[in-house]
């Protein structure tokens, strides 16, 4: 019988197999010219060949244009120069490589979660985004947070990432500066809807507009409820929710929300008392003098305040909390990405490069996030795969990963590394250590 750690080696080893095999049958030209990285018909390296290469190379920690230029050659079989491949990037990149990525990753995995509070779903879709600082030199592309005490603002990489819990799919990926918050970014999910599915956000993306477009498309939506809104019942009178909750007492029921007096269902779960406190001494905290709290928001703290339009006969009062808890499985992502996968030793040197970088590496990280939902499926039940663990396995792993993705030995990959990157460039202006050393070493004798 073999053992499980066996078990699970060949189930990642199939799931790289098959990865590779899904490169191939991506259609990345026409990507290409839909995005407009593909103005004319390659001259040197196909595209397949170029994406192929960027998916071998997306578990390196650093990326540069040599590198980059060199496996590029190793895939299409030829010589091709760091010199090349800068005349081909363009700020299109990103969005070509967002395209391949959910083109790749939006395959459905059968389900991960059969049965119980999401049964009623068709998809579980969740939308969240991650920042990283960047160096100021990128501020025009990449603009940072602005306030009166910066003189220049900074430059910062704002990723924005949905994707389907339900079944692994990564839906949408794209990439701006700090200044396009995520009430900005909260209308691109809705190109994405279906009918069936349900949507889970974290207050950031509260924007009434869309949770009425959500529902006009047939699908479902929960969030926390957002205090700047009023609230009125289904005749149209305001409500003053804080006088119709009880000390310790639940309360579900249905509620005009907003000036455009959108129906949802409002659901108010009270706290601890200690929880509730720690809430309340926050708030009062608060730096911003404008958001000062009122006697009626502080005791609204003592409540979780969710709004959605899943009927009860779906979600019982009860359920919300273990429901909405789901929605962390996005920051456990982000945190592999960061801390194991990566995604935070990014080449910085220009926008495009930066482009590059980033969306190469996003190649790596979801496939890994498929891959730990694809071992729990295959799996023998019993243990069950931690995304943050199987993270920081893989994440040493980039020569393996590669070799595996381009389909050849492993030591062929390293002696074509070897070959290209263990030597010294040859410099008339600079001299080496091995050509300083003799030299040193006659003028002491």
């Amino acid at each position: 019988m073999r053992s499980p750690s066996k078990v699970f080696l060949s189930l990642v080893q199939q799931n790289l197999l098959h990865l590779r095999s899904a490169l191939q049958e991506v259609d990345s030209e026409k990507l290409a010219r839909q995005s407009g990285f593909l103005q004319r018909l390659p001259r040197k390296i196909p595209i397949p060949k170029l994406v192929l290469a960027l998916a071998a190379l997306a578990a390196e920690t650093t990326l540069s244009l040599e590198r980059i230029a060199t496996v590029m050659g190793l895939a299409a079989q030829t010589s091709y120069s760091k010199q090349a491949l800068h005349q081909r990037l363009s700020p299109s990149l990103d969005d070509f490589l967002a395209q391949v990525a959910a083109s790749l990753f939006g395959r459905v995995l059968a389900p991960v979660q059969k049965g119980g509070w999401f049964a009623a779903f068709s998809r579980v879709l969740l939308q969240d985004s991650t920042v990283e600082p960047l160096p100021h030199s990128l501020a025009a592309a990449f603009p940072g947070s602005a306030n009166g005490h910066k003189k220049h603002p900074g430059a910062s990489l704002k990723l924005q990432f949905v994707c389907d819990l339900l079944h692994s799919q990564a839906l949408h990926l794209s990439l701006s500066g700090f200044t396009r918050n995520d009430q900005s970014a909260s209308p691109d999910l809705l190109k994405l809807l279906q009918p069936g599915d349900l949507v889970i956000r974290d207050l950031g993306y509260f924007v009434l507009k869309v949770l009425e477009q959500i529902s006009l498309a047939q699908a479902f939506f929960l969030s926390r409820y957002h205090h700047g809104f009023n609230l009125y019942d289904q005749a149209g009178q305001p409500l003053d929710l804080a006088a119709a909750l009880r000390p310790g007492q639940a309360w579900d029921g249905q509620v005009l929300l907003g000036k455009d007096q959108l129906p949802v269902r409002l659901v108010a779960l009270p706290l601890s008392e200690t929880l509730a406190n720690e809430r309340r001494r926050k708030a009062r905290l608060n730096r911003d003098r404008r958001l000062n709290p009122s006697a009626k928001h502080l005791y609204l703290l003592g409540w979780n305040l969710f709004v959605t339009n899943v009927p009860p006969s779906i979600w019982p009062t009860n359920v919300f909390p273990s429901v909405y808890r789901v929605r962390w499985r996005i920051e456990i992502i982000f945190k592999a990405w960061k801390s194991h996968l990566g995604f935070r030793q990014i080449n910085c040197r220009t926008a495009n490069l930066l482009r590059l970088s980033v969306m190469t590496k996003l190649l790596f990280c979801i496939a890994v996030y498929r891959l730990c939902d694809a071992l729990e499926l295959m799996g023998d039940h019993q243990r069950h795969p931690s995304l943050l663990r199987l993270a920081r396995i893989l994440g040493h792993c980039s020569c393996w990963f590669a070799a595996t993705v381009l389909g050849i030995p492993l030591a062929q990959w390293l002696q074509c590394h070897l070959h290209h990157h263990a030597f010294y460039e040859r410099r008339p202006d600079r001299k080496n250590f091995y050509e300083l050393f003799p030299a040193s070493s006659l003028c002491l004798t």
